[in-house]
């Protein structure tokens, strides 16, 4: 999508906007990934999250990171109805990313 192009110029590997419910709402994905299970893996994620926090009378997180050895994921919400997910390059701060990203999509 042409809106989200400058995400390679901040050097965030890809990104998506997805429901809660697992729906993807838009993205730009490396091709190797399956959009369908990425969404809802991620909803999972992120619903298990927010369950956690709105369990011990918290509001919902504002990022969640997951650390991986290749690239990291960033979670965070967009909405009442969905979030945004980040994959970043493990050298990237994740705070910094989500700053970036959300500055440059406004």
């Amino acid at each position: 999508m042409a809106d989200l192009q400058f995400i390679n110029e901040i050097g965030i590997i890809g990104t998506a906007l997805i429901r809660r419910d697992g729906t993807l709402e838009e993205s730009l994905l490396p091709e190797n990934i399956d959009k369908e299970t990425f969404s809802i893996m991620c909803a999972t994620i992120y619903g298990g999250a927010t369950t956690v926090y709105t369990e011990m009378n918290y509001k919902e997180p504002l990022d969640i990171v997951i650390y991986g050895k290749e690239l990291n994921l960033v979670l965070f919400p967009n909405s009442s109805r969905d979030f945004w997910v980040l994959l970043i390059p493990t050298s990237m701060d994740p705070s910094k990313a989500r700053e970036e990203f959300i500055a440059r999509k406004k």
